[in-house]
C-alpha cells in the first residue's frame, strides 16, 4: 500500500515562511497524516501543490473539451500538472488536504482538481478510479466552510469513480481532538 498526500496551502513549515504562523493548520494535518501512515507501516509521499506551476483550465478546444476528453487524457498545457497526474498512477490511495478559503477549498486546490476532473472522469482507462480516498478541510479563521468544502470532495470523489474513505472537517478549535479521527483514517488497509 502506497498514499500520496497532496496538500494546497502556501503556508510552509519552515523558518521561510512568508505567513506569520509557521505551521498552519494544513500542514499540521500533513503531519499527522504522515506519521499515522508511517505508524501503520504505509509507504507515503507528500507533494504540496502551492509549490509546483499548475495553470488554471483554459477550457479549449471544442465545447470547452480539448485532448483532455480524447483517448489521450492529458493537458495540452505545458506545466507540472501532466506529471503529477501521471505519478498518481503510482499509488493506492490519497489524502486531500486543503484549507478553506471563503467557505471553499484553496484556489489551488480548484484549479488543480478542475483539470483532474478533466482529464480522468471520462478516462475509461483510469489509472485513479477505484482508489481510496481521504478528504480533510481545513478551516484556520471562523471555522466554517469545512461542510461546503467537503461537499466539493464529494463531486470530485462521483466524478473520479474514487472510494470515499474518510471526509474530516478540521477547525483550529476541534484540531486537538480530531486527532484520533486522522490516525484512524490513515488505517487505509483496515477499511
Amino acid at each position: 500500500m502506497k498514499a500520496l498526500i497532496l496538500s494546497f496551502s502556501s503556508n510552509q513549515v519552515n523558518e521561510d515562511s512568508f505567513i506569520p504562523n509557521k505551521k498552519g493548520l494544513t500542514f499540521a494535518c500533513v503531519e499527522e497524516c504522515q506519521k499515522a501512515l508511517n505508524q501503520y507501516n504505509i509507504a507515503n509521499e507528500h507533494i504540496c501543490i502551492n509549490k509546483k506551476n499548475i495553470k488554471k483550465c483554459n477550457a479549449c478546444g471544442e465545447r470547452g473539451w480539448g485532448i483532455c476528453l480524447d483517448k489521450q487524457h492529458i493537458c495540452i498545457q505545458k506545466d507540472d500538472f501532466n506529471d503529477i497526474y501521471k505519478y498518481m498512477e503510482n499509488f493506492d490511495a490519497y489524502i486531500f488536504i486543503t484549507p478553506v478559503y471563503f467557505h471553499e477549498m484553496s484556489e489551488s486546490a480548484k484549479t488543480f482538481f478542475d483539470r483532474l476532473k478533466r482529464c480522468d472522469s471520462f478516462n475509461k482507462n483510469s489509472k485513479i478510479k477505484g482508489k481510496k480516498i481521504v478528504c480533510i478541510a481545513c478551516a484556520g479563521g471562523s471555522g466554517t466552510g469545512t461542510d461546503e468544502t467537503l461537499n466539493s470532495f464529494d463531486i470530485l470523489n462521483y466524478f473520479l469513480g474514487t472510494k470515499m474513505h474518510s471526509r474530516i472537517p478540521i477547525t483550529k478549535n476541534n484540531f486537538d481532538n480530531q486527532r484520533s479521527i486522522i490516525i484512524e483514517s490513515m488505517r487505509l488497509e483496515n477499511k
